[in-house]
């Protein structure tokens, strides 16, 4: 009898070690990487909806035969089909189990939202793997029309890409979950405002999200959130939405540590740390429309994910429209990046002769009033000034120049590769959309910008207006000479000068600031992230979040004494 007994104890040891040592396995085999796919701002326009090019402003431009049609977005509008159709044909060539597309799909239209669904529709057959979608603020109208779509019919449209395969939907928003595999489960979260660009996490999705990741909790699933509109901030003046600081430290403290967004049209990955140690990435992928046209390959693990960039290259010339002449297509077909990073550039020359010779900056930055002799100055001199930004930088001899404008002066423009001022701030932009920002060049850039403006400035100034608005401008921007002595004492050549710098520094900042001052470090493109480790550069969380815990840490603490009293 004690000998049964012995041989069942030592069985049910052997027992115990055989499932010990299994255990390590389990837990390795429950923890294999989920490889996915994510792009964002498709902006596909079907041939319905596209028509003929308006916009074919070519002053100032290099090429303007190949280029006039360049749209100041940098959106390649009639590329669109040809670069969806690469994408999804290496979306299915790839190893990655899923692809998911964070907003701006179209253009709005409802006919470009019935070709594009088509196309991953035909997509999702050929390659046999899911594609999830979430909205952005250019996919939907407030209310449905003849041409629009609302909300409501985006989830119509789209149901076979998130919405039909959905564990739960938010009733009153396109948000939903879907499980990506055993181990993760996606958490899309519409963010929009219908009728605006700007986006918000409202009451209502945000009580859903907090069921949905206690659901995932309980059911052991690790949360991967979507949505159009950025978490975290990726440069300084970039428009947040509402208590983003608030949503942040939540997302992180609730086992959310990587959010997948879009809306920017910039390479760019900006982390924080909570208050409890807790870090959360918001990976924003650029537009794929737009150069440098990337999509990312993404490595998730539950302590890590990897992120790869990779770019379309190349297109099938047969979907281009016929709009486009036979040399363009040629171009296209040889030597896509090429083509599409010519066509950024040469949109940066529409945008910023257009932008430039508006006086509405100036006014809004120095406190101009309308009315006033300064503002008319203002406005005559910016009138003038998308023509003067459009000379060359350096003197030839064959006309204005830049250079020219500055010799009297005295100041020297730093020498570079650039013919025109657009392709200085091109630079600039296309750094920021890339990613993986050259410190060094942006700054050789920056100074090259802020002197070509100046030069800009000054040429405006010799036909924009007589000397005494000149000298109010300048009062009311705060320009004085030293001591008890008036304006009107000093030489022109000074106070013009101290005018042209004021202007061209409000101008370098509220045109390119953003593009310069970006949180992120050089690690947008290719990069591991850790989780539970900040970056250096890790978006701040704000104070005001701290001061309101420890008001519910200390209201918590005093209805936990009273409750025991």
């Amino acid at each position: 009898m004690m000998r049964r007994s012995c041989r069942k104890i030592l069985a049910c040891l052997l027992a115990a070690c055989v499932a010990a040592a299994a255990l390590p396995l389990a837990a390795g085999a429950t923890d294999r990487p989920l490889k996915l796919m994510t792009a964002a701002d498709t902006h596909f326009q079907c041939a319905a909806d596209l028509g003929e090019p308006t916009d074919t402003y070519t002053e100032h431009m290099l090429d303007p035969d190949t280029f006039g049609y360049a749209s100041t977005q940098g959106q390649m509008n009639y590329e669109s089909e040809a670069i969806l159709a690469e994408m999804l044909a290496e979306f299915a060539a790839s190893d990655a189990a899923c692809l998911l597309i964070a907003g701006d799909l179209t253009c709005g239209k409802r006919a470009s939202h019935l070709a594009f669904a088509e196309y991953l529709r035909r997509a999702e057959r050929e390659s046999g793997k899911p594609i999830y979608v979430i909205v952005g603020n250019h996919d939907c109208a407030a209310a449905s029309s003849e041409d629009r779509i609302s909300m409501e019919e985006f989830r119509e449209i789209y149901a076979d890409f998130g919405y039909d395969e959905a564990l739960c939907r938010h009733e009153g928003s396109a948000s939903y979950t879907v499980d990506l595999d055993h181990n993760y489960r996606l958490l899309a979260v519409d963010s929009c405002l219908y009728g605006e660009d700007d986006g918000r996490i409202g009451s209502s999705v945000f009580r859903w999200i907090k069921e949905q990741t206690e659901q995932a909790r309980k059911d052991g699933r690790q949360m991967i959130a979507m949505m159009h509109h950025s978490l975290l901030p990726h440069y300084e003046l970039q428009p947040m939405i509402d208590n983003w600081q608030y949503y942040a430290a939540w997302f992180a403290d609730h086992g959310i540590n990587t959010v997948l967004t879009g809306h920017i049209h910039a390479n760019d990955i900006s982390s924080t740390v909570s208050d409890r140690g807790n870090t959360l990435y918001d990976i924003q992928t650029g537009a794929l429309i737009s150069s440098p046209n990337t999509y990312r390959m993404l490595t998730v693990e539950w302590k890590a994910v990897e992120v790869e960039s990779r770019f379309i290259t190349n297109i099938d010339a047969s979907l281009l429209p016929n709009f486009l002449t036979d040399a363009q297509k040629a171009a296209l077909a040889e030597d896509f990046s090429g083509y599409a990073k010519g066509y950024f550039v040469s949109g940066v020359c529409k945008w910023l002769n257009r932008n430039i010779g508006s006086v509405n900056r100036l006014a809004r930055w120095f406190k101009l009033k309308e009315g006033t002799k300064a503002y008319g100055a203002a406005e005559k001199l910016t009138a003038r000034l998308g023509a003067a930004v459009g000379q060359d930088i350096y003197d030839t001899g064959d006309g204005p120049s830049i250079e020219a404008a500055l010799a009297p002066y005295h100041i020297e423009v730093p020498r570079s590769d650039h013919q025109k001022p657009y392709e200085v701030a091109a630079q600039l932009m296309y750094g920021f959309f890339y990613g993986d920002e050259d410190a060094a060049g942006n700054a050789a850039d920056t100074r090259l910008l802020l002197t070509c403006l100046e030069g800009a400035i000054l040429t405006a100034m010799a036909s924009a207006a007589d000397e005494s608005d000149l000298r109010a401008l300048a009062s009311a921007m705060g320009i004085k000479a030293e001591g008890a002595a008036a304006l009107s004492t000093l030489r022109p050549a000074v106070w013009t000068r101290q005018l042209a710098e004021r202007m061209a520094l409000a101008l370098l900042e509220s045109l390119a600031g953003g593009f310069i001052d970006d949180y992120s470090t050089p690690a947008d493109l290719n990069v591991t992230l850790t989780f539970g480790e900040s970056r250096a550069d890790a978006a701040p969380i704000h104070f005001l979040i701290k001061i309101i815990r420890l008001f519910a840490a200390f209201w918590k603490r005093l209805f936990a004494a009273s409750y025991a009293a």
